[in-house]
C-alpha cells in the first residue's frame, strides 16, 4: 500500500493548479536520467532515508524537498541533500514552498487541526497503481495518547488525537471502487462513540470488507466490537508486543499477558481474524522469549503474526536509551526496518535474536502449516501462510551474505 502523505501532498498541489505525479518504485520505477521537474519532493521513513537521499542525487539539489517521518527526526542529516526539509505535517505548508514563498531551510509544518478540510487523495496520482485491485490505505485520524518507548508516532504527529467527521470518512469511501480498505490510524477505536457513529454510517451505506489497526482493550467492548464485525471488519492488526510480562511493563504498553488472551478469543468470536504483531530484543528476552511468542501464536491461533526486532528509531526512547548506552552499532539506516538487529540486546547475542526470529518465522509460515490448513478448509489463512512462506524465502535470499545469518533448517 501506498504511504498517504505524498498523495495527499500531491493532491493538495494538483488542486492548486501543478502538473503532479507520483512516484512509488515498488510500484513503479522511474526513468530518472529523463524525468523532469521543476520540484521534487521526497517522502522518507528511516528504513528507506538511503535510498531517498540516493534519489536526491539524482537531481540538482535547489529542486529537492524532503520531508516524512525520518527527516522530522532527523532534519539536519536531510538538509545535506536538499533545499528545504519539511519537519511534521505539510498539508499547510507545502504549497507555500514549492511556490517559493518559504525559503527557510529548515519549515517546521503546521499540524492539520481540521482533518475534513483536506482533499481526498487522488490516487491516480501514483504511476502504475491499480486502485481497483488494491488494498486501498484510508486515514481517518492523527495522533495517539499513548506513549510506547519504540514508537515513533507521537513524534510527529503529537499525542493528542484528531478525527475526520463520520460522514466525511464514508464520503470518500463511497467515491472509491477498492476491493478492500485499510483504516491505516495507529488505533482506529480510540475514541469509541466515535468510532461507533463511523461504523453504523458504513453498516448504512453498505461499506465492507476492510481492516484496521487497534488495541487490545477494544476487545472489552462487546458493542463496540459486534458492530465492527457487523460493518465487516475482516482483520484486526493488533499491537500484542510481547509474551513477556517485563517486557510489556518496559514498552509501557498498559496491557498484561491476560488481556492479549482475551482479546484474541473475543476477536474470533465475532469471526473477526487477527494479525498479531509483535517486538521482540527487549532488555527481558532471550531466546527463550522467541519461542515462547511462536508457541503462544499456535496454542492462540492467531491468524497471521508479525515478529518485529526492537528498532531503534531516532526521537525514540528506545534510541535515546541504548545510545547512551553504546549499544547500537548500526547506522545503516536501510536495516532499520524492523526485520535486522542493529544493536547489542541484554539478554542474548545480536546474531541470536536475528537467527532465532527467522527461524520462528520459517516455522509459523512453513508449507507445512499452510497444507494443514487447506486441509481444514481456511483457504484464506493458507493464503496469507504461504504469502509469509515466500516473503521470508527471499528475505533470507537476499540476506544471506550478512555476517550474523546462517541457513535455517526447520
Amino acid at each position: 500500500m501506498p504511504l498517504l502523505g505524498p498523495v495527499y501532498l500531491g493532491t493538495i498541489l494538483k488542486n492548486r493548479g501543478h502538473d503532479v505525479r507520483i512516484f512509488i518504485e515498488d510500484i513503479s520505477h522511474p526513468d530518472y536520467e529523463t524525468l523532469d521537474a521543476d520540484v521534487v519532493g521526497i517522502s522518507i521513513l528511516t528504513s528507506t532515508a538511503k535510498r531517498g537521499y540516493t534519489i536526491a542525487g539524482k537531481f540538482p539539489k535547489e529542486k529537492v524537498i524532503i520531508g516524512g517521518v525520518h527527516a522530522s527526526l532527523l532534519p539536519e542529516e536531510a538538509l545535506a541533500f536538499c533545499r528545504q526539509v519539511v519537519v511534521g505535517e505539510a498539508e499547510e505548508v507545502i504549497c507555500d514552498i514549492v511556490e517559493g514563498k518559504i525559503t527557510d531551510k529548515i519549515v517546521q509544518g503546521i499540524p492539520v487541526q481540521d482533518l475534513d478540510k483536506l482533499p481526498y487523495p487522488d490516487f491516480s496520482l501514483i504511476q502504475g497503481y491499480k486502485v481497483a485491485r488494491s488494498m486501498m490505505p484510508v486515514s481517518t485520524s492523527r495522533g495517539c495518547p499513548f506513549d510506547c518507548t519504540f514508537c515513533s508516532v507521537t513524534k510527529v504527529f503529537g499525542r493528542k488525537y484528531r478525527f475526520r467527521g463520520a460522514s466525511n470518512v464514508v464520503g470518500e469511501l463511497k467515491n472509491r471502487k477498492a476491493a478492500h480498505f485499510f483504516f491505516c490510524d495507529d488505533n482506529f477505536t480510540a475514541y469509541p462513540s466515535r468510532t461507533r457513529n463511523l461504523l453504523k454510517l458504513m453498516m448504512e451505506e453498505k461499506i465492507r470488507s476492510w481492516s484496521c489497526q487497534v488495541r487490545c482493550d477494544v476487545a472489552k467492548d462487546e458493542n463496540l466490537l459486534g458492530l465492527m464485525a457487523k460493518a465487516g471488519c475482516a482483520v484486526a492488526c493488533v499491537g500484542f508486543e510481547s509474551v513477556n510480562e517485563k517486557t510489556l511493563a518496559a514498552y509501557e504498553k498498559k496491557q498484561s499477558l491476560q488481556d492479549i488472551i482475551s482479546a484474541i478469543k473475543n476477536f474470533h468470536k465475532k469471526k473477526i481474524k487477527v494479525h498479531g504483531m509483535f517486538v521482540l530484543g527487549g532488555d527481558d528476552d532471550n531466546v527463550k522469549t522467541v519461542w515462547d511468542t511462536l508457541r503462544f501464536a499456535i496454542k492462540q491461533k492467531i491468524d497471521t503474526i508479525q515478529m518485529s526486532i526492537l528498532t531503534p528509531f531516532p526521537g525514540t526512547k528506545v534510541h535515546e536509551n541504548l545510545n547512551k548506552e553504546k549499544r547500537i552499532f548500526s547506522r545503516d539506516w536501510s536495516l532499520y526496518d524492523g526485520q535486522h538487529v542493529v544493536f547489542h540486546p541484554k539478554l542474548l547475542s545480536s546474531r541470536q535474536l536475528q537467527v532465532n526470529i527467522i527461524k520462528a518465522y520459517c516455522r509459523y509460515y512453513s508449507l507445512y502449516h499452510s497444507f494443514m490448513l487447506m486441509a481444514q478448509m481456511s483457504f484464506r489463512n493458507a493464503m496469507f501462510r504461504l504469502m509469509g512462506y515466500k516473503i521470508i524465502r527471499d528475505w533470507k535470499a537476499r540476506n544471506r551474505l550478512m555476517k550474523w545469518l546462517v541457513p535455517v533448517k526447520v
